[in-house]
């Protein structure tokens, strides 16, 4: 029923954080402020595709243990028994942090005032957190991924978006006629709308400048997700996977039944990305 991020001994877990938790954006970092050294998060996962941050990769986000709990698995549990189960797993908590929004029980028929009423447990419930007068949520987030406001994304995520890709074999293509890049795979991870944008690619621990499309290949009519990297120190280095953050939008995707107006393209898009990774720097 229960999956670990790491090994834990669930002894000293005596708080948690309980929720969904994708994206781990700013409003869920203001649950995650009242847990301590020995509290973690408890991850209701449900469908973990089509994600901002699916499964493990919220670990990178935040120093604390996750415990995934299959949500068919406890569908069926009246409140009661789903504190009972808690209780039970980890005989020494004593607090659960929750938002205001918070639903629990079969048919999501409790909500966070009742913990208190089931169980000996104290509650925190953390009240909604708005930026901007937006009420920050993950489906607000999606919506400007959607629009490819990666910039305006930022400011609720609290970080640039990134996803973790697989780097996979491409056609060849770009190495031969236009510009090397990298075939990446990203599985169950949310990605923005289709275009081009200025990235930053994180291989082996360093980062490099880069600009990425999303979309259908002119030269295929393929999907692809392809980065290009700006630095020409780059070569010989093994690569099994990246990370790749969103900075800006460039352009929306054109065909072209031309390579040379691709390749034309390309540089522009190219001398776009250094101009905006190069004013990054300078902030």
């Amino acid at each position: 029923m229960l999956n670990f991020s790491m090994p834990i001994q669930k002894l000293k877990i005596t708080n948690l954080a309980i929720g969904h938790f994708d994206g781990m954006h700013l409003g869920h970092f203001e649950l995650f402020k009242h847990l301590d050294q020995n509290g973690a998060l408890f991850i209701i996962s449900k469908d973990e595709t089509n994600m901002l941050t699916p499964k493990n990769f919220r670990a990178n986000l935040i120093n604390l243990p996750l415990i995934f709990c299959d949500f068919y698995k406890i569908k069926n549990l009246d409140g009661k028994d789903f504190l009972d189960l808690l209780k039970q797993e980890f005989p020494n908590l004593e607090k659960i942090i929750v938002g205001y929004d918070f639903k629990f029980g079969k048919e999501r028929k409790y909500s966070a005032k009742d913990i208190q009423n089931f169980s000996t447990l104290k509650t925190t419930i953390v009240d909604e957190f708005k930026i901007q007068n937006k009420s920050v949520h993950t489906s607000l987030i999606k919506d400007l991924l959607k629009e490819a406001k990666v910039k305006e994304a930022r400011t609720f995520l609290g970080r640039f978006y990134n996803i973790q890709a697989n780097v996979i074999k491409g056609q060849g293509l770009g190495a031969k006629e236009l510009f090397a890049t990298l075939n990446l795979y990203a599985k169950g991870f949310f990605l923005p709308k289709n275009g081009v944008y200025a990235t930053l690619t994180q291989i082996n621990g360093q980062i490099y400048k880069s600009v990425s499309f999303i979309g259908i290949r002119s030269s295929d009519e393929n999907f692809a997700l392809e980065t290009h990297i700006l630095d020409d120190n780059l070569t010989n280095v093994k690569i099994d996977k990246v990370i790749l953050s969103f900075i800006d939008f460039i352009r929306e995707n054109e065909k072209f039944s031309d390579l040379s107006l691709l390749k034309l393209q390309i540089s522009k898009d190219i001398k776009k990305a250094k101009e905006i990774l190069g004013n990054l720097n300078e902030r």
